[in-house]
């Protein structure tokens, strides 16, 4: 009898017995106090970027640009925490204590304090990264997985349940938390994105531009893509409100310009992001996947429409404001990689949406 009196579980008087046999009720503060941290914790990456990238870093550790980081995971580190310990003095058991979607972010958090151990070891141990180092750094690339980890909180809870309202209202949480994650996964492939770094694109036609060609293709492909597969990904679950598509690529472009920024003519990249958002924005209006053709016409056309204007962007900052004489491209290029961009969106339509068996696409 004894045994069995200690294996009961102990529920507080006035607790929900049914409740407490399974896991918190999905609670929509925690989805926007998670949402919160996690722009924090993407403005402490992206802010850490552009000190290195503009000489504000000293080989230390400790700076102010890491304090905003560690912070902002501290912080959603400690929300969860709280959340935890309180629903278990409430009787939830110990290992379902935090609504659904939210139990992979705290352990996100023990395993990104263990990372920031790392990082300083391996700081100590082999000295500080200089350049695209820092992207491939392996306690860096820990940190990243974990602090995804953290960060997707809110898509996991939110994407597990069916009474969500398609609408800004509504899902305006997870829409942030999608435009910082895809953020973070720029950040880390910032060699092969759209940025101010299309200067080596503009004035003179070097005698060896092979790399130089290889890294215009790779990053407009790349990015592009990327973007699109996120918003392919979202529209899978839930039906986004008109606008989600532009705020997704506005921000992050705004990120990737901020953080690389040589002069405040560089932001008009983000006009060439916002007017492939709009389109998307314009062709949901449209209803354009809930067809097939439409679904692929919508995969190809927003690579297609973003690259070529990233490409007019670097003409008009190359003529105008960088010094120089636009792009060096021909049309082979100019007209070449939007179209192969566009052909990897085709390719990530099939994807998400295959043709049907009988032969149908």
């Amino acid at each position: 009898m004894a045994s069995t009196r200690s294996a009961r579980q102990v529920i507080p008087a006035g607790a929900d017995r049914r409740a407490i046999a399974g896991v918190p009720a999905a609670s929509i503060g925690l989805d926007w106090a998670m949402a919160i941290c996690t722009c924090v914790i993407t403005f402490g990456l992206y802010i850490d970027g552009w000190a290195h990238n503009h000489d504000k870093v000293d080989d230390t550790f400790f700076t102010p640009w890491h304090a905003v980081l560690y912070g902002a995971v501290l912080a959603a580190g400690l929300l969860l925490i709280f959340a935890h310990f309180r629903n278990v003095g409430r009787g939830y058991r110990w290992r379902q204590a935090l609504p659904v979607g939210y139990g992979l972010s705290l352990a996100g958090f023990f395993i990104f304090a263990a990372g920031g151990v790392a990082d300083l070891i391996w700081h100590e141990a082999f000295g500080f990264e200089k350049g695209l180092e820092a992207l491939l750094s392996p306690s860096h690339l820990l940190l990243a997985a974990s602090g995804l980890m953290i960060m997707t909180g809110p898509i996991r809870a939110m994407w597990r349940r069916d009474d969500i309202e398609q609408s800004w209202r509504g899902l305006l949480p997870a829409i942030l938390v999608f435009a910082c994650v895809t953020s973070v996964f720029t950040f880390f492939t910032t060699f092969a994105a759209v940025s101010s770094e299309f200067i080596a694109l503009t004035g003179a036609r070097p005698e060896d531009h092979t790399l130089t060609d290889v890294y215009g293709i790779m990053s407009l492909v790349m990015h592009a893509n990327l973007l699109l597969a996120v918003v392919l990904f979202m529209a899978r679950r839930w039906r986004l409100p008109i606008g989600a598509v532009t705020l997704l690529y506005v921000i992050n472009m705004l990120l990737m310009t901020w953080m690389h920024v040589l002069d405040a003519g560089d932001f008009i990249f983000v006009v060439s992001a916002g007017a492939a958002g709009l389109l998307g924005d314009w062709l949901l209006r449209l209803n354009a996947l809930d067809k097939t053709g439409s679904f692929r016409f919508f995969a190809i056309s927003l690579p297609f429409v973003f690259c070529l204007g990233a490409l007019l962007m670097t003409h008009i900052l190359g003529a105008s404001v960088w010094g120089g004489s636009g792009l060096w491209w021909e049309i082979h290029m100019w007209l070449g990689a939007p179209l192969m961009a566009a052909a990897f969106g085709y390719g990530l339509s099939m994807v998400m949406r295959p043709p049907v068996a009988d032969g149908k696409a």
